[in-house]
């Protein structure tokens, strides 16, 4: 739109206004309507300009720096060249009634309060303009003289209002400044406060991150943190030193292709998309936490891995948790290795059916012994009362022959069973090889190479040497029939330090030396179940009637009895290696031993204090030793003994007690004897080892041990001996 003023000319407009972004704004809008634009920042420079440009028309603030709008206004209607100019007031500061007919008095066209909308202010002044036009006259007000009082009263007024309203507005504004520094002060201390808070929440954070960072690098089991996808984000170095792998490796992967599980590796789509992947335990769980939430703990699985030997497979022990990192859920994974654990469990509960074996087996052999005492005491007694020439003499021998090898059975048990009484000395393991080797050389046979290879020195051992021999050659022989088509046989010795790699495979070991016993053979061998019931008694791989399946189960007492540890190693058609593990000693033993007995029985008159809860053996007992002159006591339990005792304590020279009893033990019953008597003697029988009866018999001169099945002739040895106060 173009202004058509001044014979179609565009009207040119001078703007007073001391602020430039508003009078940036009045020029643009004036602009925008066709006109020429003339610009000063106060009254002083637009009088000037006014002078020289001879506008049209001029748009002027009231409050300026130098000269104000009213000052200017009255210069302009004093100048001649200038007076007929339009004048319009726009201000935002004089904006009252007093100051609008101040304005009009000295001659200004219009007076207009800001804000006005710039097509407002155009069609404003476009108005004044054409008001102007029709009546073509100059302005009608009345001109004031500077020295007009009314002027100077009435501008004094609104100076002075205007100036007192704006101390007001500065006092406010300086008020408002205050509170807001104050505000912006306690809000800077705020923030400040703020910002140090949450720079040591930042700090805990960063070190409990590096703390958990650091716990998880270290953490004594495998970890890998799982994205959704089962890929691996994390792996802590326990991972990869167990997978052998570096960490570049094993991210980005799923947690089988990670552990290089055979399953994952061998399927081309990888971990989770093979045939035996559907129920893998880990993968199973993994989905389970992502989808529930739901942890899964101490989960055991087995995984065959590619770095292990072929067939075997690694036993695992694996949790899953649900976490959030980085807002994005997460399942940590974490594995032990807990194939060693599953080996030494084995083995525990092996000793421990082994135990509750020995225990069933030393029981039987009691009660087995007692029943042998009574068959070979009475056949003993009748073979006394029998001429060389009686025609059943013969077969009560081959009764007691019979007899004497059921014995020996029970012996054996009682060696698995560990209730054995063991002889044990300090003896040197290489000397009793060596004794032992040319004996050995003709067990096996010809056809059987046999190899004897020794650490040099003596290698001392606490232990019985007729059972260390007896160890030997029942695994000999063991060995032989193992190689019916002729073969190997290799007995080595050497000594042993155990370091932490061997107590962690054996599970012993710990602050021990030991000497070490292997023979090895290179016979049929046996698969792993076989192995694993190779010590169990009656258990025998042999055809029937030629093994009695006792043999290395009686190996197996005698070398626990020992405080040693066996082990075999075997494998079907490579042969079997046993080794045994013996403590070395180096301190001397005390070697306490008993004359000779006299095989000739001798009878006596001296009153004898029999204590026995089987009443078959008490009843033989009782019966032997009557015919033989003495006078005997007889009392059916421990309790029983002390009270016989008592009341006849004068007469009793000698106590012949079982160990095993009802109410009260032998041994019991005869230290509150001994309370009563301290010179008391006894003889203690009993089916089984008892090692604190054995150990009183060593210390003490007045206490003597014979086994059951005993004959009664040698019963009358040992009382005549400890009736005349002879060591035996």
């Amino acid at each position: 739109m173009k202004s058509s003023y001044k014979n179609g000319a565009p009207m040119n407009v001078l703007i007073v206004e001391d602020t430039h972004s508003a009078r940036k704004l009045l020029r643009i809008t004036l602009e925008h309507y066709g006109c020429t634009v003339f610009e000063a920042q106060d009254g002083l420079e637009g009088l000037d300009r006014a002078i020289r440009h001879k506008p049209d028309i001029i748009i002027s603030d009231a409050l300026m720096p130098r000269m104000d709008g009213f000052e200017m206004l009255r210069a302009l209607k004093s100048n001649p060249e200038v007076r007929s100019i339009p004048f319009i007031f726009y201000s935002s500061t004089y904006t009252g009634e007093k100051e609008a007919e101040l304005a009009l008095s000295l001659g200004a066209e219009a007076f207009l309060a800001k804000p006005v909308e710039p097509e407002e202010l155009w069609k404003m002044t476009c108005a004044i303009m054409r008001g102007l036009e029709k009546h073509k006259k100059e302005s009608a007000q009345q001109s004031i003289d500077e020295g007009d009082e009314q002027y100077l009263r009435e501008y004094s007024r609104i100076v002075a209002t205007k100036l007192e309203e704006k101390v007001l507005e500065l006092e406010e504004s300086l008020l408002l400044r205050k509170r807001t520094e104050e505000e912006l002060r306690t809000l800077n201390l705020e923030m400040a406060r703020e910002i140090a808070e949450r720079r040591k929440a930042e700090n805990i954070l960063r070190e409990q991150e590096e703390e958990l960072a650091t716990i998880f690098e270290n953490a004594p089991f495998m970890m890998l943190l799982l994205d959704e996808e089962r890929m691996v984000r994390r792996v802590n170095g326990m991972a990869c030193s167990f997978t052998d792998s570096s960490v570049s490796e094993i991210l980005n992967r799923r947690s089988g292709e990670a552990l290089r599980c055979i399953h994952a590796l061998d399927t081309p789509e990888g971990c989770g998309f093979g045939p035996y992947c559907r129920d893998c335990a880990v993968r199973l769980a993994v989905q389970d936490t992502f989808a529930t939430s739901q942890g899964h703990h101490l989960v055991e699985t087995t995984l065959p891995l590619t770095f292990e030997e072929e067939g075997q497979s690694v036993t695992l022990l694996f949790s899953t948790t649900k976490v959030m990192v980085a807002h994005q859920a997460m399942v940590l994974l974490s594995f032990q290795d807990i194939s060693e654990y599953k080996k030494l469990e084995a083995e525990l509960h092996h000793a421990q059916r082994m135990e509750s074996i020995g225990a069933l087996a030393g029981g039987i052999a009691h009660d087995f012994n007692n029943i042998l005492t009574v068959i070979i005491g009475y056949g003993d007694i009748t073979l006394l009362e029998m001429s060389a020439t009686d025609p059943h003499r013969q077969n009560v021998e081959y009764m007691l022959q019979s007899a004497r090898r059921a014995a020996s059975l029970s012996q054996n048990l009682l060696l698995f069973s560990r209730k054995q009484f063991s002889d044990k000395k300090k003896v040197d393991l290489n000397e009793i090889v060596r004794e032992l080797e040319k004996f050995l050389r003709r067990i096996i046979g010809e056809d059987i190479i046999c190899t004897i290879t020794q650490e040099e020195g003596a290698m001392p051992v606490l232990a019985d040497a007729h059972q260390l021999e007896q160890v030997l050659m029942n695994l000999a022989t063991n060995a032989r029939d193992a190689m019916t088509n002729g073969g190997s046989l290799l007995i080595s010795t050497e000594r042993l330090q155990p370091d932490e790699q061997f107590i962690a495979a054996h599970g012993f070991g710990k602050e021990c030396r030991y000497a070490t016993l292997t023979v090895t053979d290179t016979g049929i061998g046996m698969d792993e179940q076989t192995r694993q019931r190779i010590f169990d008694p009656f258990f025998t791989t042999k055809e029937i009637g030629k093994g009695t399946g006792l043999g290395l189960a009686v190996v197996y007492g005698i070398i626990k009895q020992h405080d040693g540890q066996i082990t075999v190693e075997s494998e079907a058609g490579h042969g079997t290696t046993f080794r045994i593990y013996l403590p070395l000693i180096i301190a001397p033993v005390s070697d306490k031993r008993m004359d000779q007995m006299d095989p000739k029985p001798v009878g006596g008159t001296e009153t004898i204090l029999l204590a026995e809860d089987d009443e078959n053996v008490r009843n033989m007992i009782l019966s032997h030793l009557e015919s033989f002159g003495y006078e005997v006591i007889c009392a059916v339990d421990g309790e029983d003994a002390v009270l016989k005792f008592r009341e006849n304590m004068e007469r009793i020279r000698l106590l012949l007690f079982d160990v095993i009893m009802p109410k009260k033990k032998g041994i019991d019953a005869f230290d509150e004897i001994r309370e009563i008597d301290p010179d008391a003697k006894v003889i203690f029988a009993s089916g089984y080892a008892v090692e604190d009866v054995h150990q009183r018999a060593l210390e003490d001169d007045n206490i003597i041990v014979i086994s059951k099945p005993f004959l009664p002739s040698n019963l009358l040895t040992v009382m005549r001996s400890m009736l005349d106060k002879k060591i035996i």
